[in-house]
């Protein structure tokens, strides 16, 4: 089996989606399975991965430049005639964005008779939101359409990944006729709980709340500041941002406004383990998140979590206490709860093993096993059924495809079975 990977940003470490793609990239490898991988260039770090790259410059989009430099988030350039000779000799291409790469990439592939996996890693609504559209009327439903229409076509992508039920059931609400794979992205197995972690000098005796992603508007740091601001223990928290962005000057002064006692890190791996271990409580505030690989690995370590309940934040289907969610964009709602698990240190305790556990469910390795099924599934796929496949729970169904018929709401039986299980599972 040879797997193209497509993503137009391979090598940055504080990207989730290229995150996944280099841990996919490296354990399909380990497998036997021969991987080439079309992106801008692969850093590097990307020398050390035996896999065969295809490189292509930049592009750059008049009026949004600004936004995608800030957000790192780098196009690349396609050329069709390069496509056309990387994909010629590959089983299955697998696209992880879907830009002006992966678009080509997706038409191409179709042209040489070659299956494509498209993955829903960019939800609409990240789209909206960076490009200051998420407040016009309808813009957000148009994206979804304009994607599928551009992107998604079906007679290019027969089958799409999601990273979580929440994007599976979105999907079906815009009408995709693709079969849907819900596969977790996993987490790095060194994020775990350890002995003896390392509490920073500067922050023994405190109560340390963390919250790991880039410092940008959609992940809404700005809401965790001013909670903990709203907290009776605020004196005794300190907040550590792990990551960087074009917000971090806003967010300094936005701390000091509200006598917030934060600091502002990167760190590599084995001290971001450390971290979240010494963490008393991890904080995911986004609106959007189609999984979260930080808040995988933050429960992974056993890190109790707070979870915007918003309904298109996938990560609050690892909440196993309501407590764990707040009210969507409500520093209020966040602070009850940061104050909730403070107050209540012995069930808070009692849940950090049970977070660890719940966490295995999505590790890499399942992930990784998953993702190889969905590929023999693909190369041997007949075509003849809408598939809605969870590969992180029991469950498969099929319906007759029809454009009518194929759709299923998350209000459902086959659902609420799901949803069932998760809960019993968390108890």
């Amino acid at each position: 089996m040879k797997i193209a990977i497509v993503i137009d940003i391979f090598h940055d470490k504080g990207n989730g989606t290229s995150m996944s793609a280099r841990h996919l990239v490296e354990n399909l490898i380990e497998r036997g399975i021969e991987v080439k991988v079309l992106c801008t260039n692969k850093g590097e770090e990307s020398e050390t991965i035996n896999a065969e790259f295809v490189t292509f410059p930049m592009q750059q989009v008049p009026i949004y430049q600004k936004i995608i430099d800030e957000q790192h988030a780098w196009l690349a350039s396609p050329n069709d005639a390069r496509i056309r000779e990387a994909l010629k000799d590959v089983d299955l291409v697998h696209i992880y964005i879907p830009f002006f790469l992966g678009t080509h990439c997706a038409r191409i592939a179709h042209e040489l008779g070659i299956p494509v996996l498209g993955c829903y890693h960019v939800s609409a609504e990240n789209i909206t939101f960076n490009a200051n559209m998420r407040n016009i009327p309808g813009a957000t439903p148009a994206m979804y359409q304009l994607l599928k229409l551009y992107h998604y076509r079906p007679e290019w992508i027969n089958n799409i990944h999601c990273p979580s039920r929440c994007i599976a059931s979105t999907l079906m609400g815009h009408l995709y006729p693709q079969n849907l794979h819900i596969v977790s992205n996993g987490y790095d197995p060194n994020f775990k709980p350890i002995e003896n972690p390392v509490i920073p000098e500067d922050c023994k005796d405190k109560i340390i709340i963390t919250s790991v992603g880039r410092l940008t508007e959609e992940k809404r740091q700005d809401l965790i500041i001013r909670a903990i601001g709203k907290s009776k223990y605020r004196d005794r928290i300190v907040l550590i941002l792990a990551g960087k962005g074009p917000k971090q000057e806003e967010y300094e002064a936005l701390s000091k406004e509200c006598g917030v006692d934060m600091r502002i890190v990167f760190m590599a791996q084995p001290e971001l383990v450390n971290l979240l271990n010494v963490s008393y409580l991890f904080v995911q505030a986004s609106d959007v998140e189609t999984e979260s690989i930080s808040c995988l690995e933050a429960i992974a370590c056993g890190t109790v979590p707070v979870i915007s309940n918003a309904r298109m934040c996938a990560t609050k289907q690892f909440a196993l206490t309501k407590q764990s969610t707040f009210k969507k964009g409500d520093a209020d709602s966040l602070a009850t709860m940061i104050d909730f698990w403070i107050f209540n240190e012995a069930l808070h305790d009692e849940m950090k093993p049970k977070y660890a556990e719940f966490a295995k469910r999505f590790s890499l390795e399942k992930s990784i096993e998953s993702m190889v099924q969905l590929y023999e599934f693909i190369l041997n796929d007949d075509g003849r059924k809408y598939v809605v496949k969870d590969y992180n729970n029991p469950m498969t169904f099929t319906l007759d495809r029809d454009p009518v018929t194929h759709l299923i709401s998350p209000k459902d039986d086959q659902w609420k079975k799901l949803e069932k299980e998760r809960r019993i599972m968390a108890k």
